[in-house]
């Protein structure tokens, strides 16, 4: 889905969700916004059907596939208040905080690329019989979905001018006649230039009063800045990396931010739930329980300052850890970028595979959709290369706690299993994005390891993984365990708890890492041990006071026997400066979607 799903995530907001309302009332308008009684802003519900409720459909340049979209709005269907000395009126024709639901009737939204034939603006208006044979105003606004939020803010507060401005200030103005049933099929725009704009339908000023806006229906349109070409597999493996390539293509020189996000087929859906008590206050908007608007204002980015961290968080929120992947990259100046998508813990199925590109102060400036299906790895009981790594002993491994986390360039992630290992700090060289991680705590030692443990009393043999087996190596510019030992361990075998070493097994060896006892919470003793790569660890103490040996992190460097290396994520850069991870697609779009201009 690509741009539309940031788009339409923004512009719906404001007048499909309130639209959803219109599913239980009569009249031809949901909400109406007085000011001072001599200026009025109404925007129409769309009740009537779900093909013919005031519906702009877009057509022309690339349609690309919508999540299925369920809108929902509970608000006031009364507020009364003055503000700025202007006296404002709204009322809505719903039930007083009760819940109505509408479905977006539309699988498919165009985009457009800034290229000869790719570029033409055309659409369809479906509206409302009650409007049969009136005369449409259609603006095309160059305008960002943040500014039509501003926009909305400010009628709220009792001020017309920015709507005034958008509309006084529009690129293309068209004036057409509806027909019998309220649709005209033919409105045309031409070739536009790359930009963000949003489409209004007006109510012809011949059918309204003075200083009345009659919102029919509006939507967002997407000219692309560049065309891209993305390389990708139509299928890969579940638990393994599979890699994707883009390129801009007539691009000019920019700061770029690539991105890719994979959306499972059954998953590719957004619950929007907006709530509004009639102040820009109390107005909050939600997709699948994610904040996009909290207290009137957006949440997470703007066109100058794109907020990665935010839209991850946002997008693990709407599509689950098991139903998809998202990463971006830093900033660069690259036009081109290659990486690696993980298949790791994915529900098998058809996925939508979303690639774009974000462009500092411009906003999603390439875009592609693509399926990729994901289907079962054939099971392999020695083979390590697959997704997060796992024992060749299961009969071994008494308990196992698995976890995603999201590794950006040089940012710690730290992986919380609350276990004999409580948890574990990386700090990856690149990009990687949702990369999964896993302990497993062990009977005993593995029958695979046949050196000798050195003296001292044993506590666990644990396992540690981050990706598949031996993907960490060479990616991690630096690792820490943490773990904890029980006090009544100590007690029980006359250990010292100061004594305590945690052991690396590499190369056919046990190395001792430098261990720090960092303190004693309730029951338990807690430790801390920077290591220079993850395998099978092991916990021992000393009896008594024996424990003198001060470790120290040895260079140990390698895999783990019997371990593949996966394929790395590189980015190559017209300069040759490495780049990092994927983003998505819909990213950009949702880029737009969940952004604002502060």
């Amino acid at each position: 889905m690509g741009r539309s799903y940031v788009i339409l995530f923004t512009v719906f907001i404001f007048f499909l969700i309130p639209a959803a309302a219109g599913s239980a009332m009569d009249g031809q308008y949901l909400l109406n916004i007085s000011i001072n009684s001599t200026e009025n802003v109404s925007f129409a519900n769309h009740n009537e059907s779900p093909m013919e409720g005031n519906w702009i459909k877009l057509s022309g340049g690339t349609p690309v596939t919508l999540p299925a979209l369920n809108l929902v709005f509970n608000g006031v269907n009364s507020s009364n208040f003055t503000r700025s000395g202007k006296t404002i009126n709204i009322t809505a024709s719903v039930d007083n905080y009760s819940d109505y639901m509408i479905e977006y009737p539309y699988s498919s939204h165009s985009i457009y690329t800034n290229v000869s034939g790719n570029n033409e603006v055309n659409l369809s208006f479906f509206g409302s019989s009650h409007f049969a044979d009136c005369n449409i105003d259609i603006y095309l606004v160059s305008s960002t979905p943040d500014e039509v939020w501003d926009m909305f803010n400010d009628v709220i507060d009792g001020n017309t001018t920015l709507i005034r401005n958008l509309i006084n200030d529009s690129e293309k103005k068209l004036n057409y006649s509806l027909n019998s049933t309220g649709d005209n099929s033919s409105i045309r725009f031409g070739p536009q230039q790359a930009g963000n704009y949003v489409i209004f339908v007006l109510l012809n000023s011949s059918h309204t009063n003075t200083n009345e806006y009659s919102i029919l229906s509006a939507t967002a349109v997407q000219v692309l800045k560049y065309e891209s070409v993305v390389t990708a597999p139509s299928k890969a493996k579940t638990n393994h990396f599979f890699n994707v390539k883009i390129k801009l293509t007539d691009v000019k020189e920019g700061n770029y931010t690539f991105g890719a996000i994979m959306i499972h087929k059954d998953a590719y859906e957004a619950r929007l739930r907006f709530e509004f008590n009639g102040t820009r206050d109390q107005t909050n908007l939600t997709i699948d329980g994610a904040d996009i608007v909290e207290k009137g204002e957006l949440t997470g980015i703007n066109l100058n300052s794109l907020n990665t961290k935010k839209l991850q968080e946002i997008i693990e929120t709407v599509i689950g850890p098991e139903n998809g992947t998202v990463s971006f990259t830093d900033e660069t100046d690259s036009t081109r970028a290659f990486f690696s998508l993980t298949t790791n813990d994915l529900n098998t199925g058809d996925y939508y595979l979303l690639v774009g590109a974000y462009e500092s102060g411009e906003g999603l400036v390439a875009f592609n959709q693509d399926i990729i299906n994901i289907y079962p790895s054939p099971p392999s009981p020695h083979s390590s290369s697959g997704g997060v790594g796992h024992s060749d002993e299961p009969g071994n491994v008494e308990k196992t706690v698995n976890l995603r986390k999201y590794l950006k360039a040089g940012d710690s992630s730290t992986y919380n299993f609350n276990n004999v290992v409580t948890s574990v700090e990386v700090t990856p060289d690149k990009t990687y994005g949702l990369v999964a991680a896993k302990i497993e705590v062990l009977h005993g030692q593995p029958a695979s390891i046949t050196t000798e443990p050195p003296a001292g009393e044993i506590y666990n043999y644990v396992n540690v993984f981050v990706g598949t087996s031996g993907w960490s190596e060479g990616k991690l510019s630096s690792s820490v365990i943490n773990f904890q030992v029980p006090a009544s361990w100590f007690k029980e075998n006359n250990i010292d708890p100061a004594s305590v070493i945690l052991y690396r097994h590499h190369n056919g060896n046990w190395h001792p890492l430098k261990t720090t006892m960092s303190g004693q919470a309730g029951r338990y003793y807690q430790y801390s041990s920077p290591t220079p790569g993850l395998s099978t660890f092991m916990i021992l103490g000393s009896v008594g006071d024996s424990g003198d040996v001060e470790p120290v992190a040895t260079p140990d460097l390698g895999t783990v026997a019997g371990s593949t290396p996966t394929p790395e994520a590189t980015w190559i850069s017209d300069k040759g400066i490495p780049g990092f991870g994927l983003l998505l697609g819909i990213m950009g779009v949702l880029i737009a979607v969940y952004s604002r201009r502060k």
